[in-house]
């Protein structure tokens, strides 16, 4: 077969053969170019979005810079105004290609202090941020970069008032400082003052005569009175701010001291007939079961079941204790002599805390638990002979003839090893005494002061509260959980009746910090944070802040709340900082605190917190 050829010699099949062969080549190098250039652009495309994570790291660090709380948590774009960049809405267009997003977010450590996504410690001096740049690839193919960083409040100084040394050089208005369990070791609080509220005075009870007792219970109360032939008054006070002489009864002598137990009043009289049983079931017409010899007047019974222990002003045999099973015919169980008058006794568990008319050695502890066999114990010398009694827990409050250091407090904890913890001056001779709540009142032998009010919250501290004129001096007193009832030496007033103690705090007050010199003419304010010891439930703090160029300006610098006027507070914390528009300077600084609450209790202000940088 034969091919035919052109002029040049070359057949048409190779001439045919050459054109594919160079197609193919072509081909094969335009394809090689077209991928070159796909990578070339890729690269760019990856670079352009490198450098805008990069470049939205280092606005994050500016905005740091100028304040770290500008770091807000969240989604944010960025926009730069006036050569200052901020946050704006995310995401944010670039060369209408790329999208770019700035997210912050808390960061949480673990006990090492390591950062960690599982920590439970949260840092409030540290950010993460997360610079993200997205695009299409080809208009299809999704693209992104990622850069993360960790931003620190490092360039802040702080302010901080947190001892009690760094408090007290501030002022004070309405409220006080408070030692806080450390760290630090000096570590205090500023709370509003405490407020002891004085009992309201109520109403006088005239039954003629002096009152020497007083026994509350229920509606009606159980007056001894100084009068032959009306030794026992019965008063309802069921309206405190009107009592009522219900009925009175002719003991045939003056009463001394009363106790009521059940249907049952025990007086104690002023004749060798001490002994008065009185039946006041039936509180408008009480009778007399029996009246008692006890060979001596009678001073303070106490009961212990079925049994009468009785006090008695008589130097020998003043101290029996009767079966009183029968009230009509009481015997006599055993006696007891001191060698002096036995003034009161007091019941607490299976222990009579017996006081005497005796210098050395006046207070007596009984074990009465087998009653037919009561065995004193232990005892005491207070240092003078005892008047009242009164127990709480393991505490026992001894008042004394002592016109001074009226009041011992004992611990009881031991009956057998009594011992006195500390005393107090009561501005009087104590009388008598009674408990209500954290309270413990005072009958005092004191014309001008015959109540006193002592708080025991803390029995081994106690304080006087305050002291009370109620028109007389105090005799005997008692108290339910509203009222305190204090019979008085004066004719007619043999009764009065007051309420117990109100306790609470101020509803308003300020703290004003010393001031406090940054060292620096330029100083930038960045924000101010405090924090509370527990809850701050029935109150609120709230911040102003005042700077000068001097500490005499400060003096007259205007206090300006998160607007920079005066009629804003700041009331979160980690708020900005913004300062009155004209003040002279922002060298020295000042912090106002206002502490309110609702007269309850007080929110405690542990630590303040301004962080500025110089």
């Amino acid at each position: 077969m034969k091919f035919l050829r052109n002029k040049s010699g070359f057949s048409l099949v190779e001439i045919m053969l050459a054109i594919a062969v160079f197609s193919i080549f072509s081909v094969g190098i335009f394809y090689l170019s077209i991928d070159t250039i796909s990578r070339d652009s890729k690269v760019i495309l990856n670079t352009d979005g490198l450098l805008y994570a990069q470049e939205g790291l280092e606005v994050a660090r500016n905005i740091r810079d100028r304040n770290y709380l500008f770091l807000t948590n969240g989604d944010h774009g960025l926009t730069l105004s006036n050569g200052s960049w901020s946050f704006a809405q995310a995401p944010e267009s670039i060369e209408s290609f790329y999208e770019r997003t700035i997210t912050v977010s808390d960061v949480y450590r673990d006990e090492n202090g390591n950062i960690s996504e599982n920590g439970t410690t949260y840092d409030p001096d540290t950010k993460k941020v997360d610079s993200e740049v997205r695009w299409l690839q080809n208009g299809v193919i999704p693209r992104s970069i990622v850069l993360t960083s960790y931003l620190s409040n490092w360039r802040g100084d702080d302010l901080i008032r947190t001892t009690c040394t760094e408090f007290a050089g501030g002022t004070f208005d309405g409220t006080e400082t408070e030692n806080l369990a450390g760290p630090p070791a000096d570590n205090c609080g500023v709370r509003l003052l405490e407020i002891t509220e004085e009992s309201t005075f109520f109403s006088p009870v005239d039954v003629g005569k002096h009152g020497e007792d007083v026994d509350v219970d229920g509606s009606y109360a159980y007056l001894a009175t100084d009068e032959t032939n009306k030794g026992l008054n019965i008063i309802n006070v069921s309206n405190p701010a009107s009592p009522v002489i219900t009925s009175y009864k002719d003991l045939g002598a003056k009463g001394n001291y009363i106790k009521k137990d059940g249907n049952y009043a025990y007086v104690g009289i002023d004749q060798s007939n001490g002994l008065s049983i009185v039946d006041v079931s039936n509180p408008s017409s009480p009778s007399i079961s029996k009246t008692v010899s006890t060979s001596g007047a009678g001073n303070q019974p106490a009961t212990f079941g079925n049994y009468l222990f009785m006090a008695l002003n008589v130097d020998s045999n003043s101290y029996k204790v009767y079966n009183v099973t029968s009230k009509t015919s009481p015997t006599l169980l055993k006696t007891i002599n001191f060698g002096h008058d036995t003034h009161v006794t007091t019941i607490q568990g299976n222990y009579a805390y017996v006081g005497v008319d005796d210098d050395h050695e006046s207070l007596k502890v009984f074990d009465i638990s087998n009653i037919n066999d009561i065995t004193q114990i232990g005892s005491l010398d207070v240092g003078e002979e005892i008047n009242a009694i009164a127990i709480s827990g393991s505490i026992a409050f001894v008042g004394i003839e002592n016109d001074d250091a009226s009041l011992r407090v004992v611990d009881i904890s031991s009956p057998v090893h009594p011992s006195v913890i500390t005393t107090l001056n009561t501005e009087g001779e104590i009388q008598d005494l009674t408990i209500s709540g954290d309270y413990l009142y005072a009958a005092i032998d004191s014309s001008h002061s015959g109540l006193a009010a002592i708080n025991i919250s803390n029995p081994y501290s106690p304080t006087l509260a305050y002291t009370m004129d109620v028109s007389g001096k105090g005799t005997g007193i008692d108290s339910d959980a509203n009222y305190v009832y204090v019979s008085t030496d004066t004719s007619n007033k043999g009764l009065v009746i007051v309420g117990t103690t109100v306790e609470g705090v101020s509803t308003l007050g300020t703290y004003i910090s010393d001031k406090y010199d940054t060292g620096s003419a330029d100083t930038i304010y960045n924000f101010i944070e405090w924090t509370t010891q527990g809850s701050v439930a029935g109150g609120a703090i709230k911040f102003q802040i005042r700077t000068a160029d001097s500490e005499g300006n400060l003096d007259t610098a205007v206090w300006v709340g998160p607007d920079g006027t005066n009629a804003t507070y700041y009331e979160t914390p980690r708020t900005i900082i913004k300062l009155d528009p004209g003040t002279s300077g922002n060298r020295y600084v000042q912090f106002q605190a206002f502490l309110q609450s609702d007269g309850v209790t007080t929110p405690v202000l542990e630590e303040v917190r301004i962080n500025y940088t110089p």
